[in-house]
């Protein structure tokens, strides 16, 4: 379904139509498998219906509780790839109440190691 509050032309919300919650790594492998396979089909309907190259995904799962993938056509692109890239740096120490790609400051390799050291040690 069209998204009612997008932020570019075709924003797209898929849904389950039995109730998940919105953390979708919790889900069995073969819900989050068909979920996958859903979305992509509706990824090549927004390609084709909106004649753009790309439509990228978001699931981060805040917001309402119920699963959802949050489909952007990425519009202006042309065919072949070309590199892009944010303006700006932002870095985050908490979710602010949404994502974002562009990219952070350039991590020193001690700081690097110490997250890598934590994540291991948290297993």
């Amino acid at each position: 379904m069209l998204g009612n509050h997008p932020n570019t032309k075709g924003v797209t919300l898929v849904l389950t139509k039995q109730h998940y919650d919105s953390y979708v790594f919790d889900m069995n492998d073969d819900i989050y498998n068909r979920f996958m396979i859903a979305a992509k089909k509706v990824v090549k309907i927004l390609e084709k219906g909106l004649g753009v190259q790309r439509v990228a995904m978001v699931m981060e799962g805040m917001g309402l509780n119920h699963a959802h993938i949050k489909l952007y056509p990425l519009h202006g692109l042309t065919e072949k790839f070309t590199e892009m890239w944010g303006d700006k740096e932002v870095y985050f120490d908490k979710y602010e109440g949404y994502v974002t790609t562009l990219e952070g400051p350039l991590a020193d390799m001690s700081t690097l190691r110490t997250v890598a050291k934590e994540i291991k040690e948290n297993q």
